[in-house]
């Protein structure tokens, strides 16, 4: 089966990868000139199998109405009646119900739970040098409510195997000691030993290399894909600016990209694209070396070797993916008053912006469509460095399945017609 994949993220590299060791032709497609160029390239460097809640929450609606307003400097909603904006908006309230929270957290869990599995069987077989390191991750918080939720959210993350320890604000200082002068006000956390921390740009070019090399995967970049090429309600192969590539299958990871691309074709996804901004400081020997969430001021510090990476804010800003200035200032001044002595914030660089695509749900979107041969691996929000590895392993397994099988009954059939 030769697969085309749309997209050259994290997302695209591992379900290449992953069709590809399961004996498939590869062909990657991405209009960047480079691999990991979009939203994989400076993200908040987390691999979170122990925080994979949903956005959706009863929390989260109580926030809403300031959110509207402009009051709150985390998250900005720029004004919008766009139907599908609308219509996502609508999905998530439907998601901030206590029943929706636990099943959707139920679901993330597995799927980190398969992710953590396919990274660490991928690092048996291949050696990477990413930054990578079972940095254990430590969500702070000033709320007495948020705690409570958090802690409860730990309960049912520890009943699935992801440990997770409740801890007192003194238990917060004596696991990360450089964080006590500054976060004397918190009432508490969660600590997870078993998380990581790693530079997803590099994982993913690393990667791409290995599928290159061992693999025979092709990779085309500077390849703007115009369409998918069909016949009848089967897919045949794509449109390119160089003319129709033929495949057997195409599997979209277009991250953000992925709604608009296939709206043409009638196949609605709900996906919004929320702009996260970052920033990368060289790190001082006050730098923490546990991963770090704030979870009052939704930021993320995470220590990759030398440099520390900041990242945070939540703007729903439409299709508008450019850095805004302002944006990225409040970004660096909360995380200097916050930790003002972790690194040298006057070489922080021009900073990125990135999109992530989010469902309603806070769940990848990793299943066929109603085209023969079309498949879809996209919609995987803050998450895709977490998800990355699993959600490629599934809609991997899902497609070689479905060709197996097809196959399987075509050879049946030919053979029926034979003997007749």
């Amino acid at each position: 089966m030769h697969v085309a994949v749309l997209g050259a993220g994290v997302i695209g590299v591992t379900t290449a990868y992953a069709l590809a060791k399961r004996g498939c032709k590869v062909t990657i497609f991405d209009q960047a000139s480079s691999i990991a160029a979009g939203a994989s390239f400076a993200n908040g460097a987390q691999i979170s199998y122990s925080f994979v809640d949903p956005m959706a929450s009863p929390a989260m609606l109580k926030k809403i109405p300031s959110i509207l307003l402009g009051k709150d400097p985390n998250i900005k909603q720029k004004p919008s009646l766009e139907p599908a904006h609308l219509k996502w908006g609508a999905y998530f309230l439907g998601n901030c119900t206590e029943p929706k929270v636990t099943s959707n957290l139920d679901n993330a869990i597995s799927l980190a739970l398969e992710s953590r599995t396919a990274l660490q069987n991928l690092l048996a077989f291949h050696s990477i040098s990413f930054r990578y390191k079972q940095a254990g991750k430590l969500v702070v918080t000033r709320d007495k409510s948020t705690l409570n939720r958090m802690q409860h959210a730990a309960k049912i993350k520890t009943g699935r195997g992801i440990e997770t320890q409740v801890l007192s604000s003194q238990e917060c200082w004596q696991t990360e000691p450089v964080i006590e002068p500054h976060y004397r006000d918190i009432v508490g956390g969660i600590y997870a030993p078993g998380d990581h921390v790693g530079d997803a740009r590099r994982f993913t070019n690393a990667l791409a290399q290995i599928c290159i090399d061992q693999y025979g995967v092709d990779i085309r970049l500077k390849q703007k894909v115009l369409g998918l090429a069909t016949d009848d309600d089967k897919i045949v192969g794509i449109r390119t600016g160089e003319g129709v590539f033929s495949a057997d299958s195409v599997v979209v990871c277009m991250g953000a990209a992925s709604a608009k691309f296939l709206s043409r074709y009638n196949i609605p996804l709900l996906i919004e694209p929320l702009k996260g901004y970052s920033f990368t400081i060289p790190a001082s020997d006050q730098a923490p070396s546990v991963s770090l969430t704030d979870a009052d001021h939704k930021l993320v510090f995470a220590r990759l070797h030398s440099e520390m990476r900041i990242a945070g804010l939540a703007d729903f800003d439409g299709d508008d993916m450019s850095l805004k200035e302002d944006r990225l200032a409040t970004l660096k001044s909360f995380a200097e008053r916050l930790l003002p002595n972790i690194g040298d914030y006057g070489h922080s660089g021009t900073g990125w912006v990135g999109a992530r695509p989010m469902t309603p749900d806070g769940l990848p979107i990793t299943r066929a469509t109603k085209i023969n041969n079309l498949y879809l691996n996209t919609g995987h929000g803050m998450l895709g460095w977490t998800f990355a590895c699993g959600s490629a392993e599934r809609i991997a397994e899902i497609m070689t399945r479905y060709h197996s099988g097809a196959a399987h009954q075509t050879g049946a059939t030919n053979q029926k017609r034979a003997v007749q």
